[in-house]
């Protein structure tokens, strides 16, 4: 099996970072810690580019642009702005995608545009910024290589009732990522970085969190999602989560440290303790069932 992340990642001087899903959320903390940070450049992206408005407008090292992850030729839009912009020194060092969106509820009212524009955003948009990317990041003959997070999530190793659809797009991520990360030759020294965070204290804006429509026969408090929605909101009231500056600064240490990059970074306690058990359960029912599965 292909080695992943063999060699140690350097973070240039004048290093571009493109991050998606900036207009709020984990997307908005980490475009502003990465504004702070002398010698480094920004692409800040989003659907409504009036979102970023947060950001300065006159600095050169900044760029702001229009990005709909759902849109091919958005994305590829997107990076021939940002090549225009920077000129000769245009290559990109770091992606972070971030641009996404919760949809919870109940399965069976889901509807097929619903789930398909779940999956289109934060599967499908993940994979068409990567490899657009990655195109970049090989193709430099001085500046070969890259480092790429893709923001997955606790719910993109364990499963709770009432976000399948959320799910399904967590986990594509994690497995799409892992295989594309074997692609790689190693001199490319491209990097990829699967972010595990459990709970962040965002608030959701610019849609960010959808809902399907309830669904009679999952109605009562004592079904499974009714029970899980409830105690996650008394989390929430008692300033349960991560701080999504906290992960802004735990993806920046990555980059930054001149070390091997991480497959997998779980974030947070709650993320170690349910991704460990999910895994150490796995490996009982693993030794507990081979006989079953002994067939070839």
């Amino acid at each position: 099996m292909n080695p992943v992340n063999n060699q140690p990642y350097h973070l240039p001087v004048g290093a571009i970072w493109l991050i998606t899903g900036c207009s709020s959320g984990i997307g908005r903390e980490i475009a502003q810690f990465v504004a702070t940070k002398p010698n480094q450049r920004l692409i800040a992206t989003a659907r409504d580019p009036s979102s970023l408005s947060y950001l300065p407008d006159n600095d050169p090292n900044i760029l702001k642009l229009p990005l709909d992850v759902t849109s091919t030729a958005s994305v590829s839009n997107a990076f021939k702005a940002a090549a225009a912009h920077f000129g000769e020194t245009y290559h990109i060092d770091v992606v972070v995608n971030n641009a996404g969106y919760s949809l919870s509820g109940d399965t069976e009212s889901a509807t097929d545009e619903e789930a398909h524009q779940e999956i289109e955003t934060l599967f499908f948009g993940t994979a068409r910024v990567t490899m657009q990317a990655v195109k970049v990041m090989r193709q430099e003959k001085d500046h070969r290589g890259g480092l790429i997070f893709n923001i997955s999530s606790l719910a993109g190793v364990c499963a709770f009732p009432g976000h399948a659809y959320y799910h399904a797009g967590k986990f594509a991520i994690e497995g799409w990522t892992e295989s594309v990360a074997r692609e790689m030759h190693p001199d490319w020294n491209i990097n990829f970085c699967i972010v595990e965070p459990s709970g962040v204290k965002t608030q959701f804006e610019h849609g960010s969190k959808k809902y399907m429509e309830p669904h009679e026969a999952y109605a009562a408090d004592d079904m499974p999602a009714r029970k899980l929605e409830a105690w996650v909101g008394k989390g929430l009231k008692s300033g349960a989560g991560i701080e999504p500056v906290a992960i802004a600064e735990a993806l920046f240490n990555v980059a930054s440290r001149d070390e091997k990059v991480p497959l997998h970074l779980p974030l947070g306690s709650t993320a170690y303790k349910l991704i460990k058990s999910k895994l150490e359960k796995r490996l009982e029912d693993l030794e507990t069932f081979k006989e079953l599965g002994a067939i070839g």
